[in-house]
């Protein structure tokens, strides 16, 4: 038998499949596998791919956002989920509208604030999505898990809330 893995991002121990990971996204490749099983349950199901499928993909990758990173602008998938969380856990935006605002953020420039990654990104991880939702073949289970999830990533994340809002209302105007 072979050891687990443990996703760098989030934590979560998953058993080892001999790939090896893609360090550009800071996560285990069972981690990303799992991920994507989890947004293909989504995309087979209109109302999930409608109302909770942009959280997921800002929930993951705001857990698997680089700790220490460098100073100056964040990386452009860091930004892009934390304003995402923001307008759909703080402002009640849609999955529609936070794309949209993604499309107006464009490239980011010198101007966005720095966003360090907090030492932990949360208690839940797309493992407990993928347990209540695609592992029992439940859309509501999904989708109440992945809004639970993203929730408490967005709370992880509560010391950068201000910060995130502020470049949330330049990027709207």
């Amino acid at each position: 038998m072979t050891a687990p893995t443990t996703c760098p991002g989030c934590g979560l121990e998953l058993p080892a499949t001999g790939v090896p990971p893609d360090p550009g996204r800071n996560a285990s490749a069972e981690c990303w596998q799992l991920y994507g099983e989890v947004q293909g349950y989504a995309l087979r199901h209109l109302e999930l791919a409608r109302d909770t499928q942009q959280l997921g993909v800002d929930a993951y990758a705001a857990q698997h956002a680089r700790r220490g990173a460098a100073a100056g602008p964040p990386p452009i998938g860091v930004a892009y989920a934390l304003v995402g969380l923001h307008l759909a856990l703080d402002r009640g935006r849609s999955g529609l509208e936070v794309r949209a605002t993604h499309r107006r953020m464009g490239r980011p420039d010198a101007s966005w604030p720095s966003l360090p990654a907090p030492a932990s990104t949360g208690s839940m991880t797309v493992f407990d999505v993928a347990v209540a939702g695609a592992m029992v073949d439940s859309p509501a289970g999904h989708a109440r898990a992945l809004r639970a999830w993203a929730a408490a990533v967005w709370e992880a994340w509560s010391e950068r809330h201000d910060t995130v809002a502020e470049l949330a209302g330049r990027v709207l105007g």
